[in-house]
């Protein structure tokens, strides 16, 4: 102690040696970490070495591939089966927008045929249709009988398009007979002297007819059966005998005065005939 006492500068020495002694394990281990750690450094050129994933980890990374894959397989399928739906609905409408399109066309194209129709044939008849009418005292003649008639009748187109109307008004609803037998009865009353001497004025003539009293007549458009009844009256096709002057349908008739004062000559359909 008392070396220490007369050599004072030994102190701080001794001092300075504890504390390298002390820190030389720290100084140690450090230094051994920095070695560890720049010896795991990849050597220039080289791949880095990637830790290996644990069994867990890479299970769970398998699982969440397997999943992605199904679950994009699964949208993948839904948006083609909906895709397949829309358009199938898509062709399936254009298709009935066809089909309604092409029914409205057959429609107007059926209704412009029935509309021309009655002109149509009324035209085509015209042609064969006589301009002359042919009668004795007691009959109509044919066209080949007319040397036998005792007088003649001029058709006009107005003529034929009033007898069309009052067969169309009077028997329309009724069997092509019925209604070559209306116009016979209207054929028989012009060659009577009992009746007006016109066509026009024995379809006009008061309370005989009565679609021409309620107005129906002046409605009507004649029909190709009813152009045809009429055209084959005309060529003197009877129905009826030439002293039938009178027609009624019993079942809607208010007035009896004809069946109690005529003599029945036959029914056709609703009508019956009489004398």
């Amino acid at each position: 102690m008392e070396f220490i006492k007369r050599n004072q500068w030994i102190t701080p020495l001794l001092g300075v040696l504890f504390i390298f002694v002390m820190s030389m394990p720290f100084w140690m281990d450090n230094r051994t970490t920095k070695e560890e750690s720049f010896t795991q450094l990849p050597i220039w050129g080289t791949k880095p070495v990637v830790a290996s994933a644990s069994p867990l980890e890479a299970r769970t990374s398998l699982s969440f591939v397997t999943w992605n894959n199904t679950h994009t397989q699964k949208v993948i399928k839904q948006v083609k089966a909906e895709t397949t739906v829309a358009q199938t609905k898509a062709l399936k409408a254009k298709k009935l927008a066809k089909q309604a399109k092409l029914k409205a066309a057959n429609a107007r194209s059926a209704k412009a045929k029935a509309s021309s129709g009655i002109v149509t044939a009324s035209s085509s008849i015209n042609h064969s249709t006589p301009t002359h009418l042919y009668f004795t005292r007691t009959e109509l003649l044919n066209q080949k009988e007319k040397s036998e008639a005792t007088w003649t009748y001029a058709m006009s187109s107005k003529d034929r398009l009033l007898l069309e109307r009052i067969v169309m008004a009077e028997a329309e609803g009724e069997p092509y007979e019925g209604k070559v037998a209306v116009a016979n009865v209207v054929l028989n009353r012009l060659r009577s002297a009992n009746f007006p001497k016109t066509i026009k004025d024995v379809i006009y003539q008061r309370y005989q007819f009565s679609p021409v009293n309620n107005g129906r007549f002046d409605r009507v458009k004649p029909n190709a059966e009813s152009v045809q009844a009429v055209s084959a009256a005309l060529s003197g096709h009877k129905e009826v005998p030439d002293n039938t002057y009178y027609f009624v349908s019993l079942s809607l008739a208010t007035d009896d005065t004809i069946e109690r004062t005529r003599t029945k000559v036959v029914q056709i359909g609703h009508h019956t005939f009489f004398k």
